[in-house]
């Protein structure tokens, strides 16, 4: 519902009533005015991973006094990304606290009968099936940002994926503060999807500057992907 809905009207009789399955089960509901943040506790969690790609369905009804006026779904999946060091004091990256090595390709993301933009939404998904037919785990994908299908059929397939940001390709000034300003809008798009697990500032250091600066800023802007 657009923001146009909510400015200045009375939201006194508005509920929001969410409820997230597992499967056809519900197994957490809640009920709370609107306008309130509303957290939901999951029970045993199933964990998110390559080898079992287990998704959440989460459902939003809009309450009117009772009536439901509008309604939205999505999916989450729950998973830990971490720098850990192993038994040998070797740090390594870590997903649900288990040493994942990240076996991957680097994926420029092109097709043959659209260049720059897949043809067929199969077509997105045909790339990640491939990869992890032939046994990879990790796709990183290469200073291009995907369609959100991509991002979600690589959620759905399992497969993690490091995230290139988009190097302006010059060293003005004018450049480096367009690139900071769409790193910003890539991360809040891409964040919640849980194969995304590392965000790569510099590809090969393309462009490199003020790295300590900006490697902090990203990561107080997103802490959970590194």
């Amino acid at each position: 519902m657009s923001n146009d809905f909510y400015s200045g009207k009375d939201l006194s009789g508005y509920t929001a009533k969410v409820s997230i399955k597992k499967g056809n089960a519900v197994i957490k509901e809640l009920v709370s005015q609107v306008g309130k943040d509303i957290t939901l506790k999951v029970p045993t969690p199933r964990l998110w991973s390559p080898d079992d790609p287990f998704l959440y369905d989460v459902e939003v009804l809009l309450m009117e006094n009772g009536k439901q006026v509008d309604k939205v779904g999505s999916y989450f999946g729950m998973r830990k990304i971490a720098i850990q060091k192993d038994e040998k004091g070797v740090e390594r990256i870590f997903l649900n606290n288990k040493y994942t090595y990240n076996l991957g390709t680097l994926d420029q993301g092109f097709w043959p009968d659209g260049l720059y933009t897949a043809p067929t939404d199969e077509a997105l998904k045909f790339d990640i099936e491939a990869a992890k037919s032939m046994g990879f785990n990790t796709i990183r994908k290469h200073i291009k940002i995907e369609p959100d299908r991509w991002y979600f059929h690589a959620d759905k397939l399992g497969m993690l994926v490091w995230q290139d940001m988009v190097n302006p390709g010059n060293d003005s000034k004018e450049a480096q503060i367009q690139f900071e300003k769409e790193n910003k809008v890539n991360i809040a798009q891409l964040y919640n999807h849980p194969s995304i697990v590392t965000w790569v500032l510099f590809n090969e250091k393309w462009g490199q500057y003020d790295q300590e600066r900006l490697t902090k800023w990203m990561k107080g802007y997103d802490p959970h992907d590194w």
